[in-house]
C-alpha cells in the first residue's frame, strides 16, 4: 500500500467538552498512518473554551513541536468557511474532511486504503451511512429526515448520491483547492454544492462504506437548520 501525504481538516465550533475525543483520534490515527500527515483545525468563532482547550492539550502541543498541526480562528461564519479556510492551507497530497466529535475517526481512512490499495488523484472518496456495510449508531429521528433530506437532494441536484452529508470526505488536492476556493454555501449544505460542482468536473465520486458513532452534542437544530439546507440545496441547483 502506498500512504499518501495528507490533510486532516476539522471545523470545530463550541466543541470544548469534545476536545478529548478530538484529539484521542488524532493520536490514533498519528500511530496508524505510516505516511505525512498534517491536521489543520479551524475554530470558527467558537464562543465557549474551545481554542484553550485544543491549544493547552498536550496532543496538540506535541504535534505543534513536530510541525504536524495548525489552528484557524476566524468569525463564525459556518462549517463550509470552516473547512473553506482549512484546505486553503492545506499540503497534502490529499484532503481528508471530517468532524470534531470524530463520529467517523480518522483511523477510518486504513480501511479505505486496504481496500482501494492507491487512492485516485480523479476520485473523491465519501463516507456513506446509507451502505449495507457500513456500521452507523444513530438516533432513530435523525435518520428519518437525513433520508428524507437525500430525497430532495437526488431530486433537485440529480446526484445520484445515498449520503451527502456525511462529514468524512477525501479529495485528491488538485481537485480539492479549486472546488473549495470557489465554494459560495457556507452552511452545512456547503457538501451538496461541491458535490454538484465536482460532478461537473468529470470527478468521479465513490461512497464508502465507514464506521459512525452519534456523539452527543449536535450543533444541528434538525427542525430549523433543515428549512434553511432545503433553500440552499434549491439555490446551489440553479448554480451555472
Amino acid at each position: 500500500m502506498l500512504y499518501p501525504f495528507v490533510s486532516l481538516v476539522i471545523p470545530c465550533y463550541n466543541e470544548a467538552e469534545r476536545v478529548p475525543l478530538l484529539f484521542s483520534g488524532l493520536q490514533e490515527f498519528k500511530q496508524a498512518w505510516l505516511g505525512e500527515m498534517e491536521v489543520i483545525l479551524v475554530d470558527d468563532g467558537s464562543t465557549d473554551a474551545t481554542a484553550n482547550g485544543i491549544q493547552t492539550h498536550p496532543i496538540f502541543i506535541a504535534l505543534q513541536s513536530e510541525h504536524k498541526i495548525h489552528l484557524i480562528q476566524q468569525k463564525n461564519q459556518g462549517k463550509g468557511a470552516g473547512l473553506k479556510a482549512g484546505v486553503q492551507l492545506a499540503k497534502g497530497d490529499f484532503v481528508l474532511t471530517l468532524d470534531a466529535d470524530m463520529a467517523t475517526r480518522p483511523i477510518e481512512l486504513l480501511n479505505w486504503l486496504q481496500w482501494k490499495e492507491t487512492f485516485s488523484m480523479r476520485e473523491i472518496l465519501i463516507g456513506s451511512r446509507e451502505l449495507k456495510t457500513s456500521d452507523v449508531k444513530d438516533l432513530d429521528h435523525r435518520k428519518w429526515i437525513g433520508n428524507v433530506f437525500n430525497l430532495i437532494i437526488q431530486k433537485l441536484t440529480h446526484l445520484a448520491i445515498q449520503d451527502t452529508q456525511c462529514g468524512f470526505k477525501l479529495y485528491p488536492m488538485a481537485i480539492a483547492k479549486p472546488l473549495f476556493e470557489n465554494l459560495q454555501t457556507t452552511g452545512w449544505a456547503h457538501d451538496v454544492e461541491l458535490l454538484v460542482k465536482a460532478k461537473r468536473m468529470g470527478c468521479q465520486i465513490v461512497e464508502m462504506p465507514i464506521t459512525w458513532k452519534a456523539i452527543p452534542g449536535s450543533k444541528i437544530n434538525i427542525w430549523k437548520d433543515s428549512i434553511i439546507m432545503f433553500f440552499e440545496v434549491l439555490r446551489i441547483s440553479r448554480m451555472k
